[in-house]
């Protein structure tokens, strides 16, 4: 079986996203993976979280003995500048925000990511788009949602969490993306509600919203997500429709969906298809929706949830092992 290197990139309990999700789902189906933690370790090591699943803490992957072919997985594109060091039998560049804005720094990587990578993937269609018309393996293959973890009700309500009236939630990075003007309007025509914030602070120094009525409860461990979710009355997805977030996928929707609760969210490109959900740009528009489905009878929440369900990570995760596996067989073979 190959192994699978991820360079240090994220910390592995930070913002459980794309890239734990499917290494975790890749060491699941057998493959060896070595993911490179980032972050400062007291005592330099390894911490294994499955047979197939080691956390390289201070240490360099390659300290470590392990089969080959080896596959280097790669999200940050300066990262493809580090491929020398690993020396891969296959380069993958798993392509999740356009580099534009807050990623506008990630552009002069591109030419040589076009040269090295042996496979690129990518989560949006607008991304799919530029690379599928500049290389020769490239493959849609969105986000999506560990179903099993967010589906069943927990047993215990979070004992952070505000009472007394409908929860509106919003999961994620407390970033600049996010459209706090509109978010403002909202939550000012809104008393009746409590607004419930969870995440990292991304590029900004303090949590933008003041508000009674607003409860920012900072970053939750994976494990405790679902417990919240589960309380919310409404999940919100209120990006700013700029260049970057046009090539947004949202994990949160998926993570929402899987939890049985209705979304809110701005006309964002890859929601537009996404069935029932809701979707409005005007901030007056937008606060009105938002009164009226907390008043209106939920009839969808099944559909949601199969909707999740059908797109779960390990749906994600095979298609993309599949992909690779052919490309090992056709570099093999001279192609």
């Amino acid at each position: 079986m190959p192994t699978i290197i991820y360079p240090p990139s994220i910390p592995w309990n930070w913002m459980f996203q794309r890239p734990q999700q499917l290494l975790g789902h890749f060491s699941a189906s057998g493959q060896s993976v070595l993911y490179e933690d980032l972050g400062h370790f007291l005592q330099p090591g390894t911490r294994s979280l499955s047979s197939s699943l080691l956390l390289c803490q201070g240490i360099s992957a390659m300290t470590i003995p392990h089969p080959r072919p080896r596959i280097l997985w790669l999200t940050v594109p300066s990262h493809i500048n580090l491929t020398h060091a690993y020396n891969p039998d296959l380069v993958i560049y798993d392509a999740v925000d356009e580099p534009k804005e807050e990623f506008a720094s990630w552009l002069p990587y591109y030419p040589t990511i076009l040269e090295r990578a042996d496979l690129i993937f990518c989560s949006s269609q607008s991304i799919y788009d530029y690379f599928s018309s500049r290389h020769p393996y490239v493959y849609l293959v969105p986000n999506g949602v560990d179903y099993v973890h967010f589906a069943p009700p927990p047993y215990q309500r979070p004992l952070d969490l505000p009472s007394g009236k409908p929860i509106i939630g919003y999961s994620g990075a407390i970033a600049p993306w996010v459209d706090w003007e509109l978010l403002n309007v909202a939550i000012r025509e809104n008393p009746e509600f409590n607004f419930v914030f969870i995440g990292a602070l991304f590029q900004l120094n303090k949590f933008p919203l003041q508000f009674k009525n607003v409860f920012y409860l900072g970053l939750k461990n994976y494990r405790q997500l679902p417990a919240y979710l589960h309380q919310f009355d409404l999940g919100l997805i209120p990006f700013l429709q700029t260049e970057m977030t046009k090539g947004c996928n949202p994990i949160k929707l998926y993570e929402y969906y899987a939890s049985g609760i209705r979304v809110l969210g701005t006309p964002l490109p890859e929601l537009l298809t996404v069935p029932n959900i809701n979707l409005e740009s005007n901030p007056p528009l937008f606060s009105l929706r938002l009164r009226h489905l907390i008043e209106e009878k939920d009839s969808c929440k099944a559909k949601r949830m199969a909707y999740a369900q059908a797109n779960d990570w390990s749906e994600r995760s095979g298609r993309i092992l599949q992909a690779i596996f052919s490309r090992l067989i056709e570099m093999k073979n001279g192609v």
